[in-house]
């Protein structure tokens, strides 16, 4: 299996103080924490070889060459080959295209958001 070395644009990290402060108007700001910590160790852990949490499951930095191109325009809308990883919790979606060796994570979508 090829390994490819993670890059994560900082917009990424941009989602993810956009998603904790929805979830401040929806919930608390202890929740948002929380969500925001959780979802920042989620995003470092697709740069390591394997998941502890996740009973050694192989990470995107192994799986960016096996998942396929999505199908859906609201994935590609940012990048032509863009492709989506599901989070834990299947709320989110990690999008990210294959440049080489590199698999560049682009954005964190909902789910919900992703229609064709």
């Amino acid at each position: 299996m090829k390994e490819y070395t993670v890059r994560i644009l900082d917009t990424v990290f941009a989602d993810i103080d956009d998603i904790a402060n929805y979830i401040v108007d929806v919930s608390t700001p202890e929740h948002a924490a929380k969500y925001a910590r959780e979802l920042q160790a989620d995003m470092k852990k697709v740069q390591w070889t394997f998941d502890s949490e996740a009973e050694n499951r192989p990470t995107l930095r192994y799986l960016a060459g096996i998942i396929p191109v999505s199908r859906y325009r609201a994935v590609r809308h940012y990048h032509p080959h863009a492709k989506q990883l599901r989070t834990r919790n299947k709320k989110l979606n990690i999008i990210f295209h294959v440049e080489g060796s590199l698999a560049i994570v682009d954005k964190i979508l909902a789910s919900k958001m992703i229609i064709n």
